[in-house]
Formats: C-alpha cells, structure tokens, sequence
C-alpha cells in the first residue's frame, strides 16, 4: 500500500541482542512486505468494483484480528491489557490512516478511468507526509540544505499530480475528472497526516495505536458496510479472497514485515534509508502489476511515465533529504 508506514510497534530488544550473529536481517523483511505491497492497489482496485464499504469491513476486520494476533504472539496477554489505556488521539488519527485514506482510494478507483492513475495518486502520500509534519509536528529545526531537498522533493511531488490531472498537458489549466482527482488527493492527504503523526508516537505504543487505529476505523466503516448488506449475495469468492488479501497480507502481515524491519535496523546500528531503499520502487511495481492483471495500456503513455518517475523521485527526495543533503555538502566541500 504504502512506502513508509508508522515506525516498529514493537519495542527494541536489548543491546546484546542487537549485535547477536543470528539476528534477522532487516533488508529481508523490507523485501517480503514489498511482495505483499505491490499487489495491494490491484486488490484495492478488485475491492472496489464490487463494493464501497462491504468489503472494506471485512479487510478492516481480518487486518484487525491478524495484528492482535502478532502482537499477542510477541507481547503475550499483556498486550490485550495495554489497550485499556488508550490515547483518545490514537484512533482519532487512526481514522485517517484506515477509514478516510480506505474510502477515498475506494471512490478514486471507481471514479478514475485509469487504475494506473489512481495507483500513482496512492503514492502521493509521501509529499503530504513531509509537508504535514513540518506545518505541524516539527520539533526541531533542520539545516538549510535539508529543507531544501525537501523544497525539491515536494515541488516534484505537485508538479507530478498536476501533469497527471491535466491529463498531460499541463499548460492547459484543464483538470480532468475533478471528483476522481479529489478522493485521489485526500486518500494520500490523510495518510500523509497519519503518517507524520505516526512519528510523535512513542515506539512502545505503536501496536496499541495501530489496533486503536484499525478498531475505530472498523467501527465507524461498519454502519456504512451494514447498508450494502444486499450485495452480500452477489459477493463470490474472488471478493472474498481480495478482501482477506488486502485486510491479512497488505495491512496484517505487510505492516509487521515493515515495522519490525524499521526496529531491527535501529538495534542493529544500520542506517534506516539504506535499508528501506528499494521501496521507493513500489509505485512503479504496483503501476506494473495492476496493468498486466487488468490489460490496460494506460501506464504506457507518455504523461504517465513522467508522471510515475516524478513520484518515485518525490519520495525518495521527501524520506531521504537528510542524506543527500550530507552528500551533496561533502561533494561541495571536495
């Protein structure tokens, strides 16, 4: 689904742990939640031709029961006791990580003409993500070099959504199928905002903020699925099988892979963006697969060729800025 989910939920072993000869690499666990990623638009594009909210509850409440197994499984019983203590803001951010970003690609998949389209409009989120936690969750200041790669980061990251709204041609000033564009924009909007706030949580909270975040969601898609209880017969296996897929695979075992790969870094003393760097190539194997499943062309215009490498440049701008900022400086300094 996503190239930068919340930190680990998982709190951080001991030292001594961390230098042990047998401890799992992080690169192999980045690698196996990409696999389960880069099929997760295809299944969110399969959910949403045969519902708006039906599905979406049962992918909401599988991912549900396969994180409180994890977490029962590494925590024990302990965990279940943890939830009574939940922060009001953890759902309340939650919601925009699942429900408000689950709904807009749900209406953008079905309004867009183009999969391909909607799935680069999924990987917007980066650019909100930098942009949210600047304006709003910045704790402290940054080098003018960093910012600027940010500046650089972001300014592609727009100028990718408005070649893609303008259908390629962006000194027209047209923008084309306004609705799509919109559900598009706010789907990677919230996820952005859920993401930066992601940040502010401390590392031991991250499982009860990613299951108060799928629970509250849950709750507040199930009225919305109870309304569509008459396609419940029409729904075949496929269906079925695209929701348990998206709810066990990309939001279950897909985040676990991620965050336990973002801790085990960080126990390890490795640099995260050297490690999490080939995911910034999911937008272009998810933009792949969803045209060969679905026979489109679409992907291979010109425009959204562009399109896609301006995004995948976006985000690895926006998420490493850090780094290319020291590299650039020691370069200059040569």
């Amino acid at each position: 689904m996503s190239l930068n989910p919340p930190p680990s939920e998982v709190s951080p072993a001991s030292e001594g742990a961390a230098h042990s000869p047998r401890a799992p690499d992080p690169r192999l666990r980045v690698l196996a939640a990409m696999s389960l990623w880069m099929f997760g638009p295809l299944l969110q594009k399969l959910i949403s031709l045969r519902s708006q909210y039906l599905l979406l509850v049962a992918t909401l409440l599988l991912g549900l029961v396969t994180f409180l197994v994890i977490q029962v499984a590494l925590e024990g019983p302990a965990f279940l006791r943890r939830l009574r203590a939940i922060r009001p803001s953890y759902p309340l951010f939650g919601l925009l990580g699942y429900f408000l970003y689950m709904v807009g690609m749900n209406r953008c998949f079905r309004l867009f003409g183009s999969a391909a389209g909607s799935t680069m409009l999924n990987y917007t989120w980066p650019v909100f993500t930098v942009l949210f936690a600047e304006l709003i969750f910045r704790r402290s200041r940054k080098a003018w070099g960093v910012r600027l790669v940010e500046g650089a980061g972001l300014a592609l990251g727009f100028l990718a959504v408005w070649l893609l709204a303008t259908g390629g041609d962006p000194l027209s000033f047209r923008v084309s199928n306004v609705e799509g564009l919109f559900w598009g924009l706010l789907a990677g909007a919230s996820y952005g905002l859920f993401s930066a706030y992601s940040g502010t949580v401390p590392a031991q909270d991250h499982g009860v903020f990613l299951v108060s975040a799928i629970g509250g969601s849950l709750l507040l898609m199930s009225p919305l699925g109870l309304a569509e209880w008459k396609l419940l017969p029409t729904l075949g296996w496929p269906d079925l099988l695209a929701a348990a897929g998206q709810g066990v695979l990309m939001n279950g075992l897909g985040y676990f892979f991620w965050t336990s790969a973002n801790r085990l870094a960080r126990e390890q003393g490795l640099e995260a963006a050297a490690v999490t760097s080939p995911i910034f190539f999911l937008p272009l194997l998810a933009v792949i697969i969803i045209s060969l499943a679905l026979g489109e062309r679409d992907a291979l215009r010109p425009y959204l060729a562009v399109t896609l490498l301006l995004l995948i440049l976006s985000a690895a701008l926006c998420q490493r800025a850090r780094d290319i900022a020291n590299r650039l400086a020691r370069i200059a300094n040569r």
